[in-house]
């Protein structure tokens, strides 16, 4: 965040870690030390997704990437009112994990994703007959949410990238006068960038689109510290449960294990909490 940069390494410096802390109840390894861990970071991140996509209850949101903060941003949206959410990824466990949270799973691998999605809704004869003369035209979703980033996988080869497929999909995706909130992250370089335009941020993404929709574009960094007290009452308080996107407790040692295979989108691999004793 800010100036200060990276926070894997043997020490880490802190400046104004006072401020950083929040008053927790319980005590270390009880029943909510897995949910408040994520408060340091990808909880208050999905939460912050949905407000840049502007979903209110009622709303069709379609979140692409079911990495921590994906598969996070849809729960959120579920617990906001949203009336149908669907999650775009090619990883079987992280699809499973979206459906189990009342997410509607959709595998890239099986074809555009904003086909299928339009066709699924086209489909559902509950929601044509609830459409007033014209609004056939709207056959997306009301709110996308980008939880990849420049790091996206190309449609037609997943073991390539392709920093503008998402924003390229949702584009298409999203109805008219809808909204687009872009959590994922997009550096000013990428050394490893599949362009030479890519290498220094400069992305082609389809502004004609977007622009004749109407959408809103909205992204930008997460007030951690605003959203952390809230949403640690929401714990509190059983109306959140985030640490179900946990899937190994680990101790120090195994990182470097784990975070290489997570790096590779191994199967099952979709949240890692470091435990530091056994």
């Amino acid at each position: 965040m800010g100036p200060y940069a990276g926070a894997q390494a043997e020490f880490l410096r802190v400046p104004f870690a006072d401020f950083n802390c929040i008053k927790l109840p319980g005590s270390p390894g009880d029943k909510w030390e897995d949910d408040f861990a994520l408060l340091s970071d990808v909880f208050p991140t999905a939460f912050y997704a949905n407000v840049l996509a502007m979903v209110m209850p009622g709303d069709t949101v379609a979140v692409f990437g079911a990495g921590p903060v994906g598969l996070l941003s849809a729960y959120f949206a579920i617990l906001i009112g949203a009336a149908m959410v669907f999650v775009v990824d090619y990883i079987p466990s992280r699809l499973k994990k979206a459906e189990e949270i009342g997410a509607i799973p959709i595998d890239f691998r099986k074809g555009d994703p904003a086909k299928q999605i339009k066709a699924m809704l086209a489909a559902n004869p509950d929601v044509i007959e609830r459409l007033l003369p014209g609004e056939e035209k709207m056959d997306g979703v009301t709110c996308g949410i980008d939880a990849v980033g420049y790091q996206a996988r190309d449609r037609s080869n997943p073991t390539m990238e392709n920093p503008v497929q998402v924003i390229s999909d949702l584009s298409r995706l999203i109805n008219a006068t809808g909204h687009l909130g872009v959590i994922g992250v997009y550096e000013k370089e990428d050394p490893g960038g599949v362009t030479e335009d890519a290498k220094k941020g400069n992305l082609m993404i389809p502004w004609g689109t977007i622009w004749s929709k109407g959408i809103s574009i909205v992204t930008g960094q997460t007030p951690v510290k605003k959203l952390a007290l809230m949403q640690r009452d929401q714990i509190i308080g059983k109306m959140a449960r985030p640490s179900f996107i946990v899937t190994h407790r680990i101790l120090i040692d195994e990182a470097p294990d784990f975070y290489m295979n997570f790096d590779k989108r191994a199967e099952g691999y979709i949240k890692g909490l470091i435990k530091f004793v056994g």
